[in-house]
């Protein structure tokens, strides 16, 4: 039985000027307890990934992705131990298996981290303006991030082609999300949440942290006082006269980023952003010894049935159609059984992208192969390695987030309005083309 003094604390912590105080006060990490206002769509998601891979086996990862596993949706009565229940919904859990093989992401692994038994998750409050939440695990290895229907719906439609473009560049800048899942608790909205891992990772000694759109209009955060527990997120003009010392990695940083935005661009997505953390290089993050090589060539090189030639060719010989995978709000049978789910989620695809043909990729399998060395980034001995590349002097942790958006009607009108507000044309909502063009030519400039 809910006390008055718990449906006090309760309602403290959903009341917005609190929020507000907490942003003001730079509080930034804070403990889900069950007093916070998403604690128990946490818990149920919690439930919901600990069922599907304890009971569902068969949701795992695949060689032949098909169609289906595109579009499949894992839907799920469970019971909490409480005795109360909640709908749970898994989308193209296989697709998204084969994502964290692909990423070295072992179940183990995921399921400790994302769903442990009794741990609990702490929210980051950010600065972001679009009122998504995001919340760490509790080893703060991974990001659970709620987002609207929309961008997903943008998501699923591209995730063939965001599975491709890691087949294709298996250490690729791009953030890498690793599930989607929705819950449906009484008496609260729908929730979705994606789990991606956490480009600041591990956090312990990364002393600066920037997010970089290549503008400089509205991209300025005033520096704090430096505070214990305070993950303080600067911006474009407190960068502007940094730089990113990268040395003999220079060339393949570069050469990565320019394939990561070319993707993005053909996308039709705008405002995406470079996280960028960094640390003075310590003596343990440095290994000289030829055995150290060795071990790190072994990781950078293995081969990975996700990555291989013939695995793109079963993905583009099925000429899998991407569909929306967010189903309708309203008006679903309490009782349907995953089946039904299955075909009343998926409408007819918003955007159908074009697969390169089969022909003319096993037609040039041989300069795939000769290129493939030219891909791949000598990884770190570090916990995070496909996000961290040690420069000169410093160990730098990098990822492109944020690549829902697409330049439409509420953009354009944005554009406008952010030329009145900044009194300059330097701002993050302009068109895809010319947004790539200018993101680049800002790491570029200032990459050493």
């Amino acid at each position: 039985m809910t006390t008055p003094r718990r449906q006090f604390s309760r309602s403290l912590a959903n009341n917005r000027w609190v929020k507000v105080w907490r942003r003001w006060q730079r509080k930034d990490v804070i403990i889900v307890n069950e007093n916070h206002r998403r604690y128990r769509a946490l818990e149920c998601i919690r439930e919901g990934i600990k069922d599907m891979f304890e009971k569902h086996p068969e949701l795992g990862v695949k060689d032949n992705l098909t169609e289906e596993d595109f579009c499949h949706i894992h839907s799920k009565t469970i019971k909490t131990s409480q005795g109360k229940k909640f709908k749970f919904r898994s989308y193209a859990s296989s697709v998204f298996a084969c994502i964290r093989r692909a990423v070295s992401v072992s179940d183990h692994t995921f399921l400790s981290s994302v769903a442990p038994d009794d741990l609990e998750y702490m929210e980051f409050v950010s600065n972001s303006r679009s009122g998504q939440d995001f919340f760490l695990s509790h080893d703060q290895q991974f990001i659970l991030k709620t987002d609207k229907k929309y961008y997903l719906e943008f998501f699923m439609s591209i995730l063939g082609d965001y599975l491709m473009h890691f087949q294709n560049y298996p250490h690729s800048l791009i953030v890498k999300f690793l599930g989607l899942f929705s819950v449906n608790v009484s008496g609260q909205p729908k929730m979705y949440f994606l789990v991606m891992q956490n480009v600041f990772f591990p956090v312990e000694r990364i002393e600066s942290r920037f997010d970089l759109k290549g503008c400089l209009g509205g991209r300025y955060q005033k520096p704090y006082p430096e505070e214990k527990g305070v993950l303080h997120v600067l911006k474009d003009q407190n960068f502007y006269n940094d730089s990113i010392d990268l040395g003999n990695q220079r060339d393949w940083f570069l050469r990565q980023l320019r394939h990561d935005v070319s993707f993005l661009r053909d996308l039709g997505v705008q405002d995406y952003s470079l996280l960028l953390g960094r640390h003075e290089l310590h003596k343990d993050d440095q290994q000289k010894t030829f055995v150290d090589l060795v071990d790190r060539m072994r990781k950078s090189y293995a081969k990975r049935k996700s990555s291989s030639i013939l695995d793109k060719a079963r993905v583009l010989s099925n000429q899998v159609h991407h569909a929306d995978v967010i189903e309708e709000e309203e008006g679903e049978p309490p009782t349907q059984t995953q089946e039904e789910a299955g075909d009343k989620g998926f409408t007819a695809s918003k955007r159908c992208s074009t697969f390169t043909s089969l022909g003319s990729l096993l037609g040039s399998t041989s300069t795939k192969l000769e290129d493939s060395a030219n891909r791949r980034l000598l990884l770190s001995e570090c916990k995070n390695p496909l996000h961290v590349i040690d420069g000169t002097h410093s160990r730098y942790y990098m990822g492109i987030i944020d690549f829902f958006t697409q330049y439409e009607c509420k953009q354009q009108v944005a554009r406008v309005l952010k030329v009145c507000k900044n009194c300059t044309s330097d701002h993050s909502t302009v068109p895809p083309d010319i947004y790539a063009e200018r993101f680049l030519r800002f790491i570029e400039e200032r990459t050493l």
